[in-house]
């Protein structure tokens, strides 16, 4: 019923409000004034993507579990309709240029990262940043219960000391990097063109804006309890897509917080 509402708003409007599953993004024309991920987007319409099946980064399918949608809703400004689409891991999902590839790695102590990036482009092939420069969409889904969590949002964040102290983070941003905290819960991250911040694919030629996702819980937060968390970078050599992507993120998967032990 849903899909149908959607569909026939688009007629009675006189546009196609259902993306193709798979489009060039080659011709993305940068927009001014989309630095911040909390930028107010015009002329959203509800639209129903595609959904793309990650892989694992040899190239093999991943596991059966969780739930795998064909398709997914979001608002986003007309103008980007069809040059976006959703990929999804069975629990993660996060939107991205169309017809890009989709990798997940799960690091040994359990953070998944999800990487779109260009076909053809390598897929990382195991868990950590891509390279300078590198283009994509980066997620990283962790919890402060590890020091490679605590690592994410120790600089954006007020943290116990020992948190601190076990993670070796001293709570400082990299110079040159700049951050707003539109809620209590999540920060928002710009690294301009060569500064290598905290973003992943950060320190190119073109900047990389991002979201830093961590549920401000109490007493969870400051008795330094496992709290889950997750971070977004949108390195794109054009920057139209990223407050629509990043806006997204900081919805769809804001975590559930995880309160089971404690780090350190």
């Amino acid at each position: 019923m849903a899909l149908a509402l959607v569909a026939m708003a688009a007629t009675a409007c006189g546009s196609d409000l259902l993306g193709p599953a798979t489009s060039s993004t080659s011709s993305l024309a940068a927009a001014p004034g989309t630095t911040s991920t909390t930028a107010p987007l015009t002329g959203e319409v509800a639209v129903a993507f595609p959904v793309v099946g990650c892989t694992t980064a040899d190239d093999s399918q991943l596991p059966g579990q969780g739930w795998k949608p064909s398709v997914l809703l979001a608002p986003i400004p007309t103008v980007l309709v069809g040059q976006v689409e959703f990929y999804t891991d069975g629990t993660h999902s996060i939107l991205g240029p169309s017809g890009w590839a989709c990798t997940q790695t799960t690091a040994d102590d359990g953070a998944i990262d999800l990487a779109v990036v260009p076909t053809g482009t390598p897929n990382p092939p195991t868990p950590g940043s891509p390279a300078a420069g590198a283009e994509g969409i980066f997620a990283t889904f962790d919890t402060t219960g590890r020091s490679a969590g605590v690592d994410l949002v120790c600089p954006f964040f007020t943290l116990p000391s020992f948190q601190q102290s076990d993670a070796n983070c001293n709570g400082q941003k990299p110079p040159g990097e700049f951050s707003s905290m539109p809620t209590p819960d999540i920060t928002s991250v710009l690294d301009p063109a060569g500064v290598v911040g905290t973003l992943a694919g950060s320190g190119g030629d073109h900047m990389v804006t991002g979201a830093v996702i961590f549920p401000q819980v109490m007493p969870a937060v400051t008795d330094g309890a496992s709290v889950a968390i997750a971070v977004e970078s949108c390195a794109l050599t054009k920057t139209t897509l990223c407050p629509t992507v990043l806006s997204d993120f900081e919805v769809r998967e804001f975590p559930v917080p995880s309160l089971n032990g404690r780090s350190g």
